[in-house]
C-alpha cells in the first residue's frame, strides 16, 4: 500500500493525504494574510477558523494549535480569552459564545471615566515618555508573534522535506515527487522572509533600546 507523507505526517488513505495537502496550502495561504496584523486582528481571524471547522487533518489541526500557543504566549491575552481547538472528533460545529459582549462588558470596567487632571509639566512629560515607550514595545511584540508564525511553517516545511526523502527511499509516487517540489520552494521562499524579519527585528530592538539611553 502506498504511502504519502504531507507535511511530516504520513497518510495511507489517498484522498486523506489530498485533503491534508489541501490544508497545507490554506495554511500557507492564512500566514500570508495575518503576517502584518496585529495581535487581535490574529485573534480575530483564528476565532473564524474555530466557528467554520475549516480543517480536519492533522496539519490543520496541528496550525491552530500552534496559532493559539503563539497567541497566548504573546502575553497580550490570558488563555481563557484565546479559545481552545476544537478536536477532529467533533463534526458539528458548537455555538458560538457571547465574546463580543463580554468583552465589551470588560472594556467598559477598564475604561475610567475622564476627570480633570492637573498634573506638572514634568509629570505630563514623562506620561507621554510612557506612551511612545509603550508603542514601541507593541511593535515589538507584533513582530516577534509574527516571526514565530514564520518559524513555525518553515519547521513544518523542512519535517515535509526530510519525510520525503524518507518515503521517496522506499517508495516511488510521483504524487510524492510533485509535493516534495513545491514544498521545497515554499520552505526557500518562507526560510528567506524569516531570515529578513529577525534582521528587521533585532534593528527595531537596538533602536528601542538607544532611545531608551538618551532618556534617560
Amino acid at each position: 500500500m502506498a504511502k504519502y507523507n504531507i507535511g511530516g505526517y504520513i497518510f495511507d488513505d489517498e484522498n486523506k493525504a489530498k485533503k491534508a495537502a489541501k490544508e497545507l496550502k490554506q495554511v500557507e495561504y492564512i500566514l500570508a494574510q495575518i503576517k502584518d496584523l496585529d495581535e487581535n486582528g490574529v485573534l480575530t481571524v483564528y476565532k473564524k477558523l474555530l466557528k467554520q471547522r475549516l480543517f480536519s487533518t492533522e496539519i490543520g489541526m496541528s496550525f491552530l494549535s500552534q496559532l493559539r500557543q503563539n497567541l497566548v504566549g504573546s502575553g497580550v491575552f490570558t488563555e481563557e480569552e484565546v479559545p481552545e481547538v476544537y478536536t477532529i472528533e467533533q463534526s458539528e460545529p458548537s455555538k458560538p459564545t457571547q465574546v463580543p459582549k463580554e468583552e465589551k462588558t470588560s472594556t467598559e470596567e477598564v475604561t475610567p471615566k475622564e476627570k480633570p487632571d492637573k498634573k506638572p509639566k514634568a509629570k505630563k512629560e514623562k506620561a507621554d515618555k510612557s506612551i511612545v515607550s509603550s508603542s514601541d514595545q507593541a511593535i515589538i511584540k507584533r513582530l516577534k508573534l509574527i516571526n514565530r508564525i514564520l518559524l513555525v511553517l518553515c519547521i513544518t516545511l523542512l519535517l515535509c522535506v526530510i519525510g520525503m526523502f524518507f518515503v521517496n527511499s522506499t517508495i516511488n509516487s510521483p504524487t510524492i515527487l510533485d509535493y516534495e517540489d513545491k514544498i521545497l520552494d515554499e520552505y526557500s521562499s518562507w526560510e528567506q522572509e524569516l531570515s529578513q524579519r529577525e534582521q528587521d527585528l533585532n534593528e527595531r530592538e537596538k533602536a528601542l533600546t538607544e532611545k531608551e539611553l538618551q532618556r534617560q
